[in-house]
């Protein structure tokens, strides 16, 4: 696999790193076995989606939204709260 790199809000790229998709959905209130679901998905999902082998932090954020939702409802809402929050930013 090519190394995947992730676009910042302002631009800059970044190495895609798994373990801050897990961090943030456990940080949100999902369990360790659905944050480690969610980033096995998002990751297969982000190398997919990419193009020329980029992706951009608010999609990645999205997809984590959508696949938490059904999941777990209550770390949905709490994720939802972060990306307003860090959209405002």
């Amino acid at each position: 696999m090519t190394d995947l790199k992730v676009e910042k809000k302002d631009g800059r790229l970044e190495s895609f790193d798994r373990n801050k998709v897990v961090s943030s959905a456990t940080k949100a209130g999902a369990s360790n076995e659905q944050s480690e679901s969610i980033a096995s998905q998002i990751e297969t999902w982000a190398y997919e989606t990419a193009v020329d082998s980029v992706i951009k932090t608010s999609s990645i954020r999205e997809k984590v939204l959508e696949l938490l939702r059904p999941m777990n409802p209550q770390a949905a809402t709490a994720f939802e709260t972060y990306i307003k929050e860090k959209n405002q930013q």
